[in-house]
């Protein structure tokens, strides 16, 4: 009965009675990601969607349902959805999984929140073993990359030849926003303060009036769900919560971190990386330009992959409200990890292709995105101010030769380096080493 109740296409004219794809519909919000292609679905295949609680991966995977029904004439019979909450032990995993196999015989199978099943893939790894769930597409999600990550590693060799089997849905990008908003047009405000949550931005178009803690109750769950299911302490996650509001978007080592917080490095270690694990916030470490690697014992910087969250502070009564230049750093940190980190997959809590930097006469820079197949070292500094001067592009160019800099509505082109409106940035962030110009036997820095 549970299996039919979550496949309503299995009946005639059921499709669009399926709750999520109802409301779709219905929704002010016309916003319909594509994570993965009809094309794909067509391969034996195993696939993972990883991203934040509530960014909307269930509703996307169903509209790519929807559209191999309708576009695609694909039988509804030959596609199961069937979600994992109410599981708990691998036994009822694989009875449920073979049962599907053989009363189904799916050609797309989606798994729903598969890491609420602690050791999910020696499951899946066996019954695509035995031929069972050999010949079918599966596409599972969930929210945490430490689970998925795992799960992922021990299906070698059985994932099929899909380029990029793992993908991540994070929250809507400023272009996604401003196009589905404001029709491309003046939207950066209201992007810093409503962020990119689908449930978020829907809120907003139904409403006249809008306050910052509109729909907070949804990421007040999401943030304890993600520490609780890695039985983290909730007091202490409060404690840890307000200490990122505290240092917004200042670095700090985590020494300075615990500092005022009465709980261990190691302590406060595990709910950021679980917060990073669950796409919520990114741990951007330091990086050595003279070495070429991660300075383990300088300072870090703390970026929530969403603006909207740098309210949680706030919410939970331990900070004030950060300021728009600390939603504007945030963005920008957040949308170079959507382009330029190349294993998103395995989540925020240690990327590996944007940085942060400090000299050792203490000049800082923001980001430092590092490509070393490209001979890439490029540096975004966030100068959320009025006006900008010669002065403001003197530690970009003396330490890397090129480089920009990010106000809220300045452009201006120098020779090698040039400041960027935050809009004008959004646009233009993918082109960031578009034409690397290297230096002789090394990384380029101009």
């Amino acid at each position: 009965m549970k299996l039919s109740a979550e496949n309503p296409w299995w009946n005639k004219g059921g499709l669009w009675q399926d709750p999520d794809l109802s409301r779709v519909k219905a929704s002010p919000l016309q916003y319909h990601p594509r994570p993965f292609s009809p094309s794909v679905c067509k391969q034996s295949a195993v696939l993972t969607l990883r991203g934040p609680r509530r960014v909307g991966k269930t509703v996307a995977l169903k509209l790519l349902i929807a559209e191999l029904i309708e576009k695609h004439a694909w039988d509804p019979q030959t596609i199961t959805w069937t979600a994992l909450d109410t599981f708990r032990t691998l036994v009822q995993l694989e009875e449920h999984l073979l049962n599907i196999a053989v009363e189904r015989k799916p050609r797309l199978l989606v798994v729903d929140e598969a890491t609420t099943v602690t050791g999910w893939q020696r499951v899946v790894k066996k019954l695509r073993d035995d031929g069972t769930l050999a010949d079918c597409c599966i596409i599972l999600t969930g929210s945490s990359a430490y689970d998925l990550k795992a799960g992922a590693e021990r299906m070698a060799g059985r994932r099929g030849d899909v380029p990029d089997p793992d993908r991540v849905l994070l929250p809507m990008s400023f272009h996604d926003f401003a196009s589905h908003v404001h029709g491309g047009k003046g939207a950066v405000q209201d992007y810093l303060r409503v962020g990119g949550f689908p449930f978020r931005v829907e809120q907003f178009l139904l409403k006249r009036d809008w306050n910052e803690f509109d729909g907070f109750q949804v990421f007040d769950d999401v943030l304890f769900y993600e520490l609780t299911r890695r039985r983290l302490d909730r007091s202490i996650a409060i404690e840890v919560l307000g200490r990122l509001s505290a240092i917004g978007c200042s670095s700090a080592s985590y020494e300075a971190f615990i500092k005022p917080l009465s709980m261990a490095k190691d302590t406060a270690r595990k709910y950021l990386d679980a917060l990073g694990d669950a796409f919520l916030l990114a741990t951007i470490s330091s990086y050595d330009t003279s070495r070429g690697r991660v300075a383990p014992k300088k300072d870090r910087k703390f970026v929530w992959i969403d603006p909207a969250l740098g309210y949680t502070g706030k919410w939970l009564r331990q900070a004030e409200a950060p300021s728009d230049a600390s939603r504007a750093e945030w963005a920008v940190g957040a949308t170079l990890l959507r382009h330029h980190e190349p294993r998103l997959w395995e989540g925020l809590s240690a990327p590996r292709g944007v940085f942060t930097w400090k000299s050792s006469g203490g000049n800082e820079i923001d980001y430092l995105v590092v490509d070393k197949s490209r001979k890439l070292l490029f540096p975004v500094e966030v100068k959320y101010q009025n006006s900008i001067s010669d002065w403001d592009f003197q530690v970009i160019e003396r330490a890397f030769g090129r480089g920009w800099l990010v106000s809220p509505e300045i452009d201006r082109a120098r020779q090698k380096s040039e400041a960027l409106s935050l809009e004008h940035f959004f646009s233009q962030v993918g082109t960031i080493g578009a034409a690397p110009n290297p230096s002789p036997g090394g990384i380029s820095k101009g």
